[in-house]
Order: structure tokens, then C-alpha cells, then sequence
């Protein structure tokens, strides 16, 4: 082998006639000791399961030696026709290169086939923000004098004052929530923990909640800031579900807490709450690529807005100036 002996089972089987179930689980294991997060494994895993079934489907063997360049392309081909987005099928390709770089490393090939695999591009689209309109609706949904209403709008506004993650908001524990101090510390992506601040109005939101209404928890070690009405730890799915009431009863279909996020994001530029670099930490983000995103997203939004000044509104034509905002083919004119 080219980076060492392997013990066990590995020194035994060939290299290419390894099985790649074998493998994968052997990669997860290597995910794991690295310190990423259970739920980066798991998805890890369930793409390379669905490029093994693909294999199966073949019918020509699941063993290494059929990872190449040509099948990986078969594969993307076969999930780009079964519907799936480019983001999606962009995902899964990323998953199988990371994957082909380990094996790599760990010696079972002695190159990097999938060097040369590229990802489809991924069309840029514009996602509107929430307006003040559609989260005046969302607040207005709910009944802050119930627990679950003062919860709901605590939740609400803690994302869109944060930005945190779905994930990150669940996993919130009691001694990580500063109410007096304004910020959050959270751990994100990784095991890597950042300090998040919020506002004021997010302040009074968040102490209503706590001295009010949040329950005991029902168990000792889940003390989560937030819980569910019997005290329990509150699941991230479960709370994908509320949103998805709280949308259609507030007449917002499209809510999702990627969005809440997403306007977040893009209003912390907006409105000039900071520079792209504060808001990398905030966001909990490794590099300035996805904060560029929002930085296209603020411009556009600002120009809707009308937030950027008009060249010919400068030039200080008079004759323009004379149209009139009646709309009448004479406005400002003389006959």
C-alpha cells in the first residue's frame, strides 16, 4: 500500500477487490474520530448508498475497483434525470470527490480518479428575503400571552436577529443564552463554537420566555433554552413542522428556516448592521464565498428598494425634469 501497512481484515483483501460498503463504513468511522458532526457522516453516507445502488443496479460488482471517472459521471446523469435539482446533484458529486480524496490518503488507490470530476454549475438564484410585511404576519400569527405563541415568537426572532441554524437554535442549552449581554455562544458546524449578539427588541422577546413561560425541563441534562410544552428537548424536525403551520397560518407559505437565515443575512448588509467579514463569524462560515452571495443579494434588494442612486436622476436634465406624475401624454407640457 502506498501510505502504510493496514491491520486487520484491510491487509488481507486486495485493493481493488474490496468491497465499498466496507469502505464507506470504514469512512465514516474516519469522519467520526475527525470530530465532524453526526449529521455530516450521515449524509455522507447516504449518498455514497445511493451511488452503491446505482452500482447494483449495474449489475456489474460493488467492489473498488468499479470507482472511476465513468461510472460517477452515469451516476450524476441518472440523478439529474430522476428530477433532482443541480444544487442537489452538485451535493452529491462534491460527497463522492471528498470521498475518493480520502481513499486516497488512506493508501487504497494510488491516485485520485476523481480529480477531474466536475460538479454541474448551480444557477444563481435571486430568494426574496421575508419583508416587514410578511414577518409583521408571521408575530401577528401568534398569541405572546400562551407559552407556545411567546415561544414561537421568541424562536421567530431569535433566527431572524441571529441567523443561527436550525440545528444551532435546538441545540441552545441555558448557560449559553446571555439575555442581559445581548449574544448567544453556539456551536456550529464542525464542533466549532462562535458568539452570536442580538438586539434589544430580541431581548425583551427572549426574557418574556424565560421568566414567564418556559417550562421545567423533564429531564435534568435537557436543559435547552428552548422546549417543548411538556419540557422536552425540542427536535429540528419538529420545528421544520411548526414552521410550516406558522406559514400557512400567517398567510406565508414559504417560510423555512433556511429563509430566516437567508434575510438575516441579507438584511445585516442592508441596512449596514456590519461588514461582510463580521458577518462571517456571525454566520459561522469558513470561508467569504456564500457571504459574497449575500453581499449580490443586499445590492439587488437595495436597487428594489430604491436604495441606489439613479445616474440620469443626477445629470439634472430640466426638460425630464418637466414630466409631470400624472401620467397624462401633456403633463408638464405646454400645448
Amino acid at each position: 500500500m502506498k501510505n502504510g501497512t493496514k491491520n486487520g481484515q484491510w491487509m488481507e483483501d486486495k485493493m481493488a477487490d474490496i468491497e465499498i460498503s466496507k469502505l464507506i463504513t470504514h469512512y465514516a468511522h474516519s469522519n467520526r474520530a475527525e470530530g465532524k458532526s453526526p449529521r455530516t457522516i450521515e449524509w455522507y453516507t447516504a449518498i455514497l448508498d445511493d451511488y452503491l445502488d446505482f452500482l447494483k443496479t449495474r449489475g456489474c460488482g460493488t467492489t473498488l475497483s468499479q470507482l472511476g471517472l465513468s461510472s460517477v459521471r452515469e451516476f450524476v446523469v441518472q440523478e439529474q434525470d430522476r428530477g433532482l435539482s443541480a444544487y442537489s446533484v452538485a451535493g452529491k458529486v462534491r460527497s463522492l470527490k471528498a470521498f475518493s480524496s480520502w481513499l486516497f490518503r488512506e493508501g487504497y488507490i494510488s491516485e485520485n480518479i476523481l480529480t477531474n470530476c466536475k460538479p454541474p454549475k448551480v444557477p444563481f438564484v435571486i430568494v426574496e428575503p421575508l419583508s416587514s410585511v410578511e414577518i409583521d404576519l408571521l408575530v401577528r400569527a401568534h398569541d405572546p400571552m400562551t407559552l407556545t405563541g411567546c415561544r414561537d415568537i421568541a424562536i421567530l426572532t431569535l433566527m431572524l436577529d441571529t441567523g443561527i441554524r436550525l440545528s444551532e437554535l435546538c441545540g441552545l442549552r441555558l448557560e449559553e443564552v446571555n439575555v442581559d449581554g445581548g449574544y448567544c455562544k453556539v456551536l456550529g458546524k464542525g464542533n466549532k463554537e462562535r458568539v452570536v449578539p442580538f438586539g434589544a427588541l430580541t431581548q425583551k422577546v427572549l426574557w418574556r420566555w424565560l421568566i414567564h413561560f418556559r417550562p421545567e425541563p423533564l429531564a435534568a441534562k435537557d436543559k435547552y433554552f428552548f422546549l417543548t410544552i411538556h419540557g422536552n428537548y425540542m427536535m429540528p424536525n419538529a420545528v421544520k413542522l411548526l414552521m410550516i403551520r406558522w406559514g400557512k397560518r400567517a398567510g406565508v407559505p414559504r417560510l423555512h428556516a433556511h429563509l430566516l437565515r437567508h434575510t438575516f443575512a441579507t438584511n445585516y448588509l442592508l441596512y449596514q448592521c456590519g461588514d461582510v467579514f463580521r458577518l462571517q463569524l456571525i454566520l459561522g462560515h469558513t470561508s467569504l464565498g456564500m457571504v459574497n452571495r449575500y453581499v449580490h443579494l443586499a445590492s439587488t434588494q437595495a436597487m428594489v428598494n430604491g436604495k441606489v442612486v439613479s445616474p440620469v436622476d443626477q445629470l439634472g436634465i430640466q426638460k425630464l425634469k418637466r414630466f409631470g406624475t400624472d401620467r397624462s401624454p401633456h403633463s408638464g407640457f405646454k400645448k
